[in-house]
């Protein structure tokens, strides 16, 4: 078996992204922005095992399909708990999505996510977030994980230690060409991004564990026409950062669902939002703020917001600047799996508490217009002996980058930089 991994890349991270169809990034990633140098469309085909900090020029993967290799993603056979297939076979005419599998808990109406469906109980951690496929008539789910849990393949398994970005793909199962909205994703532990690209775009992604796209499913008024395309039996890449921390093997494998979306609902395509700025003042040993300023062509609003970087990132800012006003819409803390704002009429975002620590920002629909910025910035403290460049290194390097998706406007991937302030 063949399979692609990509060591320490710079701006693989489209990812970690908002799921939403998106512009195609992967000639645009070749054009480093200010301070960040730019670096070969290149990847390492690999033996089974790759050490983490293995001597690597950043590099920046396409998300073309010839940088990708089919992995073996059925769901192991020796299990019979476990998932059948990879994907759920769809009918020919898909209809609307359904209404959210996920139901308010009877204990004070209390919502969760959608976890361990499966019955999972294998040696490695994260058993939990195994999740059925949608009916085969509503959706389908696409996998990256072992056949057999017993004997997963070097492929799937990362080592004490380990830390690198691996490329997989798997097919879509529905006959014909669909819409699509609603998305539910799923990683073991270990997962620090995960990209989803098909043909070139960006079809959803996620730094989170466990996680919705929208939120429980739940869509509001404002969003009911949104949707996204996707051809009969499409190829989809699987970018995938992992690193293990412990001292045990850790599994790499994903679960997402994808659910249909009535064709003839759909007016509105939504636009990903990932803008990324140059980390290269944070020098050994420094605690500074870098950041840019993103100006928005189009009148539309945000669906969905959050800041993508690495473990020397305790801060996340991001604010709307209109007419010299500079309004706060997001302020987060945790690096590891950020916090992801829905900015619709549904969802009630709590205020940031900066001196708790505690993330939150907008609430309700942020709209945008054409001359809008959307600015943000890191904060980072860097007490390693490195000079940080932009690399999928989690303790020992970072990243800045705001990642979200948008209707009727678009922000563009490379903004204008900030003057970086040191705070040390």
């Amino acid at each position: 078996m063949r399979w692609t991994v990509t060591l320490l890349a710079m701006a693989v991270l489209a990812g970690c992204g908002s799921a939403g169809s998106a512009p195609d990034t992967s000639s645009t990633l070749g054009a480093a922005p200010s301070g960040t140098p730019a670096a070969p469309n290149s990847s390492v085909e690999a033996p089974a095992a790759v050490t983490a900090g293995a001597a690597a020029p950043p590099v920046m993967p396409s998300t073309a399909a010839n940088n990708t290799t089919p992995a073996s993603s059925s769901a192991p056979a020796s299990q019979p708990s476990a998932p059948a297939s990879a994907t759920t076979p769809a009918s020919s005419t898909p209809p609307a999505t359904p209404a959210p599998a996920q139901s308010p808990a009877a204990n004070g109406g209390e919502k969760k996510l959608a976890m361990d469906e499966c019955d999972l109980h294998t040696k490695f951690a994260g058993d939990e977030y195994c999740i059925k496929p949608p009916p085969p008539d509503k959706g389908f789910q696409v996998h990256i994980g072992p056949r057999d849990y017993e004997n997963p393949g070097a492929e799937y398994i990362v080592q004490p230690g380990e830390e690198n970005v691996v490329t997989m793909t798997d097919t879509s199962d529905n006959t014909t060409d669909v819409k699509y909205y609603y998305r539910q994703y799923r990683m073991r532990p270990g997962s620090h991004h995960l990209i989803l690209s098909a043909n070139g775009r960006r079809v959803g992604g996620t730094q989170n564990l466990a996680k919705d796209n929208p939120d429980f499913g739940e869509i509001p008024p404002e969003n009911q026409d949104v949707g996204m395309s996707l051809p009969a039996k499409t190829p989809i890449s699987f970018n995938m950062h992992y690193y293990n921390f412990t001292d045990k093997p850790i599994i790499r494998e994903v679960w997402v669902n994808f659910w249909y979306k009535d064709a003839a609902e759909v007016k509105q395509v939504a636009n990903e939002i990932f803008s990324m700025t140059s980390v290269t003042p944070a020098v050994a040993h420094s605690h500074v703020v870098v950041g840019a300023s993103c100006p928005v062509a189009g009148d539309g609003r945000v669906l969905t917001i959050y800041g993508h970087r690495h473990l020397s990132t305790p801060r996340f800012s991001a604010w709307r600047t209109r007419s010299g006003k500079k309004e706060l819409i997001l302020e987060d803390y945790d690096p590891e799996h950020p916090t992801v704002l829905e900015l619709n009429s549904l969802t009630q975002n709590k205020p940031a508490n900066p001196a708790m620590k505690v993330a939150g920002g907008w609430s309700g629909v942020l709209d945008l217009k054409a001359g809008d910025t959307l600015d943000f910035e890191c904060e980072i403290i860097n007490n390693t002996n490195k000079n940080f460049r932009g690399a999928n290194e989690a303790q020992d390097d970072e990243m800045c980058i705001l990642v979200g998706d948008s209707v009727g406007s678009a922000v563009p991937a490379f903004c204008s930089a900030m003057q970086p302030r040191r705070l040390d």
